[in-house]
C-alpha cells in the first residue's frame, strides 16, 4: 500500500529580533489582530515610538495581510514603507526601531515554545528555534525561512536527534559566539581597525611561513640523504676498481684506500675480505674485523648496497669480483666499504634561518599589497554609504544602495533607506511650497502695536518699512516723508547716524538690544534697537524712541 504524505498543521508567528522583547515569539492564533502599545491590542509592544494602534494583521486562509493602522512613524516591510501588503514567511516588519520577523511554522513547535515560556524563571531570553515554512500545496520547507534564521547566527534544530556531528558543530558555534568572538570584537575598540586587520594578516603570514619551513627542511634532508648515498656509492665503486688488480694478483700489501679518504665527506674507507670478513686495507687495521653490524650483513648480499647508518652517516658497499677457476664463475672475494658524512652536503642552522627570513620577507611584501586591496575593498562600501547619506540629506531623497553581494551590507543599505524615508519628505511633500514667514508684515504690526515712537527697518537694503504716528509726534519728522526711504536717505543727520550705529551693533550681537541717546526739540530720548531673526539671519530691525523724562 502506498503511504500518503503526512499533512502538517502550520500557524503564523511573530518573533521580536530586538528591543526589550527580543527573543519572544507570539503565535497569531486569531484571524484578526491589532499590534501596538494599547492595552487592548492583541500583540502589545513595549516601545514609546510605536503608536497605540500601529498595525493590523489579517490571516486570510494561508495568506497573511498587514495594514498600517494610521501610525505616526509608518510601517516598513523589508525596508520599504507600506500601507497594506501581503507577507511571506521570513519577511521582516519594522515598527519605529523595533524589528519583527514573521514565520509560518508547524503548530506543534509554537505550542512547545509556549509551554517552555510558561516555565518559571524562563525570562525573555528564550532559546530560539529555526522554523521551516511549509508551502500551501506541498508542505515543503521554504528556503527563505531557513535563510532568515541562519542569518541571525542561531542554530537550527537537528533533523535527527541522534546526529552527533550536528550537535558538536552547534556547540562549537555557540562557544565561538559566546567565548571567542566577543574578545575579537573588542580589538577594534582598542586600536584602529586597519591595524587590527594588518595584525591578523601578519600573524597569518608568520604562522604559514613558519609551518611551510618544516616540510621544506624535510624535503631538503631527504634530498641530501639521497645525494649522499649516491656520492658514497660512487666513491666505493671507484675504490673497488682501483684495488681490483692488486687483489687479483694477491698483493694485499699494495691495496690502498687513500684515494677514498682524500675525498671530502669520507669519514673512513675499508677493503675487507669476503672470505673471513677481515680488513685488508688500510694497513693499520689489517687483520682486524669491522665493528659495524651492517658491514657483515652487507657481505651476505653479494651485491652493491648503501644504507643510512645514522642521522649523519651513510655506508656504501661495492663487491670486488674475480673469476673462480674451480667453479667457473665470478666470485666476490672482497668488498670496498665507504663511510660517508652527510654534514658536507647538509644545510646548517644559519642557512635554515636565512631561508626562513627570505621567505618571510617575500610573504610580507606580497601580503602588504594584498592587505592594501583588502582594506580598500572593506572601506569602500562605508565611504560610499556615507557619501550617499550626505547627498540624500542635502537633496532630500532616500535612495541609498550598495552593489556588494554581501547580505549584511545589503540589509544595512535597506535600513538606511528606510530611516531616510522617515526623516526626508517624500516627492509629494517636496512639491508643496514650504511656509515662509512674512517678516515685513510682522515688523509693521510690531511698530503699530508699540506705545512708543517706533520704526521698522529691513535688514536686506536698510529700507524703512513702517513708522508709527508717535514717532512723528516725538521727532517732528512726517511719517509720509520716511516711508519707502532707506536709512542713508534720512535728512536728519543725527538720527541717521544714530540708527546706523545701532544697526551695526545689532549685527555684531543679534541677541542683545543696542542703546543710544538723542535729543529732539530739546527733549532727551533713548533710541533702542532690536534685531528680529529671519530663517537664517537678522531679517528686520525694530527701533523704538523712549523719552527719558515725564511729559517730554
Amino acid at each position: 500500500m502506498k503511504n500518503l504524505p503526512l499533512e502538517i498543521s502550520c500557524m503564523w508567528i511573530i518573533r521580536f529580533l530586538n528591543g526589550p522583547q527580543a527573543g519572544q515569539i507570539v503565535p497569531l492564533n486569531k484571524p484578526n489582530l491589532l499590534v501596538g502599545r494599547s492595552a487592548r491590542c492583541d500583540v502589545k509592544i513595549q516601545s514609546n515610538g510605536v503608536s497605540k494602534e500601529h498595525l493590523k494583521i489579517d490571516i486570510l486562509g494561508e495568506d497573511l495581510l498587514i495594514t498600517d493602522a494610521g501610525s505616526r512613524n509608518g510601517t516598513f516591510l523589508n525596508g520599504v514603507q507600506i500601507k497594506s501588503a501581503k507577507v511571506k514567511s521570513g519577511d521582516q516588519i519594522l515598527l519605529h526601531n523595533l524589528t519583527l520577523e514573521v514565520q509560518n511554522v508547524p503548530e506543534q513547535w509554537a505550542q512547545q515554545y509556549q509551554m517552555m515560556q510558561a516555565l518559571p524563571n524562563y525570562g525573555s531570553a528564550a532559546p530560539n528555534y529555526g522554523h521551516p515554512n511549509p508551502a500551501p500545496s506541498s508542505h515543503e520547507r521554504s528556503p527563505s525561512s531557513n535563510a532568515s534564521f541562519e542569518q541571525e547566527g542561531e542554530p537550527l534544530p537537528p533533523k535527527n536527534e541522534g546526529n552527533v556531528v550536528q550537535k558538536i558543530l552547534d556547540r562549537a558555534q555557540q562557544m565561538l559566539d559566546k567565548e571567542v568572538l566577543p574578545g575579537v570584537y573588542k580589538l577594534p575598540e582598542s586600536m584602529e581597525f586597519k591595524w587590527v586587520l594588518a595584525g591578523f594578516m601578519a600573524v597569518f603570514i608568520f604562522v604559514v611561513t613558519s609551518l611551510s619551513t618544516i616540510p621544506l627542511i624535510r624535503i631538503l634532508k631527504m634530498s641530501i640523504e639521497e645525494e649522499s648515498q649516491q656520492h658514497a656509492l660512487t666513491i666505493a665503486t671507484t675504490l673497488a676498481k682501483i684495488n681490483r688488480p692488486a687483489l687479483l694478483q694477491g698483493m694485499d700489501s699494495t691495496v690502498s684506500v687513500d684515494m677514498a679518504l682524500n675525498r671530502p665527506g669520507v669519514k673512513d674507507a675499508l677493503i675487507i675480505s669476503n672470505i673471513d670478513g677481515q680488513i685488508i686495507a688500510p694497513a693499520n687495521k689489517a687483520g682486524t674485523f669491522p665493528d659495524e653490524p651492517y658491514v657483515h650483513q652487507g657481505r651476505k648480499l653479494n651485491k652493491e648496497s648503501v644504507n643510512q647508518y645514522d642521522d649523519s652517516t651513510v655506508i656504501a658497499m661495492v663487491p670486488i669480483e674475480f673469476y673462480n677457476s674451480q667453479t667457473g664463475t665470478q666470485a666476490v672475494t672482497a668488498f670496498a666499504v665507504v663511510f660517508y658524512d652527510m654534514g658536507s652536503l647538509a644545510i646548517d642552522d644559519s642557512q635554515v634561518l636565512s631561508l626562513f627570513i627570505t621567505t618571510l620577507f617575500i610573504a610580507l611584501l606580497i601580503g602588504s599589497i594584498l592587505f592594501y586591496f583588502l582594506f580598500k575593498i572593506f572601506e569602500y562600501p562605508f565611504v560610499s554609504l556615507n557619501a550617499q547619506i550626505d547627498q540624500a540629506l542635502k537633496e532630500g531623497h532616500d535612495q541609498v544602495s550598495i552593489h556588494y553581494q554581501f547580505s549584511p551590507l545589503q540589509k544595512l543599505a535597506s535600513n538606511l533607506g528606510s530611516a531616510l524615508s522617515r526623516v526626508t519628505p517624500d516627492d509629494g511633500f517636496q512639491q508643496a511650497p514650504s511656509f515662509q514667514a512674512d517678516r515685513n508684515k510682522e515688523i509693521e504690526n510690531l511698530v503699530q502695536m508699540s506705545g512708543f515712537g517706533a520704526m521698522g527697518i529691513s535688514a536686506l537694503d536698510l529700507s524703512i518699512l513702517s513708522v508709527n504716528e508717535e514717532f512723528e509726534h516725538r521727532t517732528g519728522v512726517p511719517v509720509i516723508s520716511l516711508q519707502g526711504l532707506t536709512v542713508n536717505e534720512i535728512n536728519d543727520q543725527a538720527l541717521k547716524l544714530n540708527i546706523k550705529d545701532l544697526i551695526e551693533r545689532v549685527d555684531a550681537n543679534p541677541y542683545e538690544m543696542a542703546h543710544n541717546e538723542l535729543e529732539f526739540s530739546g527733549h532727551p530720548y533713548q533710541l533702542v534697537a532690536q534685531g528680529i531673526a529671519g530663517d537664517t539671519s537678522v531679517a528686520t530691525y525694530l527701533v523704538i524712541l523712549i523719552p527719558l523724562e515725564e511729559g517730554g
